[in-house]
């Protein structure tokens, strides 16, 4: 992969992300990395940042130790350190994720890796480790939520010790627990009252200490979770003595409830943009899929769990490799996130592209993951018009390589036709040629400049298609090129028993911006057509207009003849080269050039041509040219 190469999860991950040199010179940023350190943009930031190691971090030996620790494992792995706020030099905590980039002769390029803030992180587990510090104390000098009790051999239980730490947390007197129990159980739920029963019970028939968390409705009004150690029994005889310990965790469980709010936020988020969110609890093997996601592959949207060896049975053989290895490599701390594409086959047995993107949240001790959630986006439409262009691609390459090879051809041809051309009228000219052979030879002069005409037909069209055409535009009278077109067929007319019907005689002049030449080549084709496939008695009627749009004016001259016409089958194939539309078959000479090169010299004078037409009826050749007077084009001289 070139090393520019930066997947989108890199400018939208929601924690900073970054490519810096071993210097500390910064190369790249990502958005939330920019705001991080207090700046608006990559461009304000990049040139900012000068020698992170001071600028950075408050204890400048922390870049060398993250740099040590990137020379010696290629990896470093929630590295925390205290840094500033680049901009505004507030002091935050971060923890750092990177890898060592490395060229082809092992030499480092690059660092790349990821920075999340965790001061509130930081804070609370300062905050917790003060509070137990504390609580330490406290119990050690006064024993506060500290409480004993005598168990007797009907399990009636009653205290003998409470700590003084218990009017916090209940709201209640040490004493007046130790008079009457209930004045402790009777703040439990029943349901949480009789699931302690059942974990003590459990506990004393393993003759083992039990850990249990529940609620404490505080005299207050406010709920208390509590967390409860309880010692196994000790002593013997009829009473025994059990220990217990009540901390008050209502804090530590605000905070899970906070995370969880806010891990749900984000898959909303990311939902609400089009993507399916996976969560992957590791150990377990279960993934739990949000809505969207099961609906992307056509499952119920209430279908939200199962294993994560069940979907990935969904993915496409020929892509299941790669995506494990991909997987793998960010799960071992080997990349810095796991993105992958590849097929899912859906509900229905089709196939959907993919785009997996995801990210371990959460490792143990040893670096082992425990915890990976990610993204799920829908590439199928966007494969399936990668695949059009593609083809695109394919088609108009073919089709080049197709007008080049005519053009080349042609050229080929036309030095030896020249030489049977000139040899012919030779011939031709010859006295004593004897009348049989001078049949012949005017033979051979038809059939060299027919075959001539085809060559030149070709040529003008391959030019046109690579738009090698050279043009003279000019200001062109129609009138007259149409009047002086028609004079070279009418002796053909007459013989077919075609009329002329000149529609722009008696009119105002026309002028058109056009290429004199070119402009009788077309008009001359369409005559031409229209009385070779006209019918006896028939006629050919030619109008012309001025048409104003909001840009340009443009003359619009039609061709109409009372032939054959053609059907919707022959006309999406009108303008095709060599296609003759079954006229192959009626006698009638023709190459199936002509239209298709009409069609291209006037897209090259900056006209069109189009056809309309109605079998046994007739066809209407229309061609639009831009007006001589019109300022876009201005005429000649």
């Amino acid at each position: 992969m070139p090393v520019n190469d930066f997947s989108t999860l890199f400018d939208f991950l929601p924690i900073g992300a970054y490519r810096s040199l071993p210097d500390g010179t910064q190369l790249r940023a990502n958005a939330a990395l920019v705001r991080l350190n207090g700046y608006t943009s990559e461009t304000e930031m990049l040139p900012a940042v000068r020698d992170i190691a001071r600028e950075w971090y408050v204890d400048p030996t922390r870049r060398a130790a993250f740099s040590r620790l990137l020379e010696t494992e290629g990896h470093v792995l929630a590295f925390v350190s205290e840094i500033y706020r680049h901009r505004t030099r507030e002091r935050i905590w971060i923890s750092e994720n990177a890898h060592l980039v490395r060229d082809a002769e092992g030499c480092v390029l690059f660092y790349e890796g990821t920075v999340e803030e965790i001061t509130e992180r930081v804070r609370t587990a300062k905050a917790l480790a003060d509070s137990e510090a504390r609580l330490r104390q406290i119990t050690a000098d006064v024993p506060g939520a500290v409480m004993q009790a005598e168990i007797d051999a009907e399990a009636v239980r009653r205290y003998v010790f409470v700590s003084e730490g218990v009017r916090a947390l209940a709201g209640v007197e040490p004493e007046a627990v130790m008079a009457d129990p209930a004045q402790l159980d009777g703040l439990i739920s029943k349901q949480d009252h009789d699931r302690l029963q059942h974990e003590q019970a459990e506990a004393d028939a393993a003759d083992r200490a039990f850990h249990s968390e529940f609620t404490l409705n505080h005299p207050d009004g406010s709920p208390r979770w509590v967390e409860l150690h309880a010692s196994m029994p000790t002593g013997h005889g009829a009473l025994q003595l059990r220990t217990a310990v009540m901390v008050d965790i209502t804090a530590r469980k605000q905070a899970e409830a906070a995370l969880r709010d806010s891990e749900q936020r984000w898959k909303l988020a990311l939902e609400a943009s089009g993507d399916g969110v996976w969560d992957w609890d590791l150990l377990s093997g279960q993934e739990v899929f949000s809505c969207r996601f099961m609906q992307m592959y056509g499952y119920r949207a209430e279908q939200t769990v199962m294993s994560a060896q069940e979907f990935d049975g969904r993915t496409h053989a020929d892509d299941l490799a790669a995506m494990l290895q991909a997987r793998q490599a960010h799960l071992e701390g080997r990349t810095p996130s796991y993105v992958n594409e590849h097929r899912v086959r859906c509900i229905d047995g089709s196939w959907k592209w993919t785009l997996s993107r995801g990210l371990v949240i959460a490792r143990d001790a040893g670096g082992r993951p425990l915890r990976m959630i990610g993204t799920h986006t829908d590439l199928s439409e966007r494969r399936a018009a990668e695949a059009l262009r593609i083809e695109r691609d394919r088609a108009a390459a073919a089709d080049q390589a197709k007008t080049e090879l005519l053009s080349r051809v042609s050229h080929e041809l036309r030095t030896p036709l020249n030489a049977v051309l000139g040899f012919a009228q030779l011939l031709d000219t010859d006295p004593t040629l004897p009348l049989r052979h001078r049949a012949w030879v005017q033979q051979l002069l038809d059939s060299g400049r027919h075959l001539l005409g085809v060559v030149d037909d070709v040529l003008d069209l391959s030019s046109a298609q690579s738009g090698g055409f050279r043009l003279e535009l000019q200001a062109v009278d129609l009138g007259g090129t149409l009047a002086a077109s028609w004079a070279m067929l009418a002796g053909e007319a007459r013989r077919a028993h075609v009329e002329f019907v000149d529609g722009l005689a008696g009119q105002p002049p026309l002028q058109v911006h056009a290429d004199p030449q070119r402009l009788r080549q077309v008009l001359s084709n369409l005559l031409s057509n229209a009385i070779k496939y006209n019918r006896p008695d028939g006629r050919v009627q030619v109008q012309a207009r001025l048409q104003t749009g909001e840009q340009v004016t443009q003359v619009v001259l039609q061709v109409a003849d009372s032939g054959r016409g053609m059907d919707e089958a022959q006309l999406a194939r009108a303008f095709t080269p060599f296609e003759r539309l079954g006229a192959q078959r009626s006698g009638i000479q023709g190459t199936g050039l002509g239209l298709a090169l009409a069609r291209q010299l006037m897209l090259a004078m900056g006209g069109t041509l189009t056809v309309a037409s109605t079998r046994d009826v007739g066809s209407t050749f229309t061609l639009t040219l831009p007006a001589a007077h019109d300022p876009g084009h201005p005429t000649a001289g």
